[in-house]
């Protein structure tokens, strides 16, 4: 075959084929011979005509486009493979003479992933020490939580972190903007109230009721954006005041809520969980900043079908997230205001970023040859489920248990995800290790402790 290639922008290859004139004559006499086999031409039984008289009897182009297509399929594919190129979506075909079949093949092809000096980019640690304010933050919201609402018996004005109940209605002009509202209630300084409604609040005392208005200009990005560029009249009531009772924080408060020994033990399991989420926090911030610099100086030419597919793969995780709520794509478009169309949009940009992303890694994992073995899977089978078969202490019902998950682990499917989770471990710590030159994502990172035997 005669084969010329032009590369196109959005990683599109043209392909202009040409079937050699040998070739397309056999191809044409199988097409004749075949189509001979199931017509009858007068004087001569079903299949048995001469073939230059089944020619001559149905025209010679009646056979023409059945001998090029079996030979496009066939020369199609030997260009893909002598260039090594892979399609991901459908050609376009035009043909431009059939005999012997000249043919332009248009076809989106996987793209080629020109990365900069990613070896050059560099990133920062970070650290993952957690202080003591840290932990006397989540100590003091967990007092807050647990502790009790009272009533204000001392006739006063609400102030930060009261809790207040109230009615109220909103006019604009004479007409009720809205319908009233009854027994609302807010937490001044934690719940979002408008600033305005907040000052007025904190202007009364209980069964007081206050009129005034109010003006949002256009531009108030605190207002929601139906009450925009409005003068609303409120009529407010201050019906009670409520202030938490605070429960000390002691042994007995650390047991009671948290089932700790003491409360330096809760103290050490707040300092914990802080950790090891700044450390995992950490080490996400760190690759992804990694990531977002090495695409800076990553140049791809995404195709369009491959956009179009990230674009259908998200639409589909969010329409099983919605039946897991019980609502239909519909019914999320209509309270939404969308049409699909609008929602694909929306989601475009996303998808674009993640399938970059996707693609540069994949090309870096080429690059330093990242790869799982069949004994990298053993070991790791044998890390998660070894500790329990080791234990002396292990009752057998715990050894039974270790070796019945030993055996799931061992499944092709189980294998599947448990290859794909290390691969992408393997494929991440490689790109922490270039990028931090071997200090590692996190500094001051948490560990696991040791499991005891």
């Amino acid at each position: 075959m005669k084969l010329s290639v032009e590369r196109k922008p959005a990683s599109l290859v043209e392909l202009n084929i040409t079937a050699d004139e040998d070739e397309f004559a056999e191809a044409l006499d199988k097409a004749i011979a075949r189509q001979a086999r199931n017509i009858q031409i007068p004087g001569f039984r079903k299949g048995k005509a001469p073939k230059n008289l089944v020619v001559r009897y149905f025209g010679r182009e009646a056979f023409l486009r059945d001998a090029a297509d079996e030979v496009m399929d066939r020369l199609y594919r030997q260009a893909l493979e002598q260039e090594d190129l892979r399609p991901v979506g459908d050609p376009q075909v035009e043909i431009v003479d059939l005999e012997p079949v000249n043919f332009i093949v248009t076809v989106p092809v996987y793209p080629t992933v020109e990365l900069g000096d990613y070896h050059s980019v560099r990133v920062e640690p970070v650290d993952a020490a957690v202080s003591d304010e840290e932990v006397q933050e989540v100590l003091d919201r967990l007092q807050k939580s647990q502790s009790p609402w009272v009533e204000v018996t001392e006739e006063r004005t609400p102030r930060e972190g009261d809790q207040v109940t109230v009615d109220y209605e909103v006019f604009e002009g004479d007409e009720p903007f809205q319908e009233p509202v009854q027994d609302a209630v807010f937490v001044l300084g934690e719940t979002n109230l408008l600033q305005p409604l907040r000052d007025k609040i904190e202007e009364l005392t209980p069964g007081q009721t206050e009129e005034f208005e109010l003006v949002f200009e256009e531009d108030d990005q605190s207002a929601d954006p139906q009450i925009r560029g409005k003068a609303l009249r409120y009529r407010v009531t201050l019906k009670a005041i409520k202030q938490r009772e605070l429960k000390p924080l002691d042994d007995a408060f650390a047991k009671t809520v948290a089932g700790a020994e003491s409360l330096e033990d809760l103290r050490q399991q707040i300092r914990d969980d802080i950790h090891q989420g700044k450390t995992t926090d950490g080490r996400t911030e760190v690759l992804n900043k990694a990531i977002d610099e090495i695409a800076a100086q990553t140049t791809i030419e995404l195709p369009e079908a491959m956009i179009e597919d990230e674009i259908d793969h998200q639409i589909n995780h969010l329409k099983e997230d919605l039946q897991r709520q019980n609502t239909t794509w519909d019914a999320y478009l209509r309270a939404s205001g969308r049409s699909e169309q609008e929602v694909r949009a929306e989601i475009r940009p996303e998808a674009e970023r993640r399938l970059r992303n996707s693609l540069i890694l994949q090309e870096i994992a080429r690059r330093e040859q990242v790869e799982v073995t069949d004994e990298d899977l053993d070991a790791e089978i044998q890390r998660v489920t070894g500790a329990e078969l080791a234990s002396e202490d292990a009752d057998e019902e715990t050894k039974a248990r270790a070796q019945r998950l030993r055996e799931l682990y061992r499944s092709d499917y189980f294998r599947g995800i448990l290859r794909n989770d290390l691969f992408e471990r393997k494929l991440t710590d490689r790109i922490i290790e270039i990028v931090t030159e071997g200090r590692g994502a996190v500094l001051n990172p948490w560990v696991a402790p040791e499991p005891a035997t």
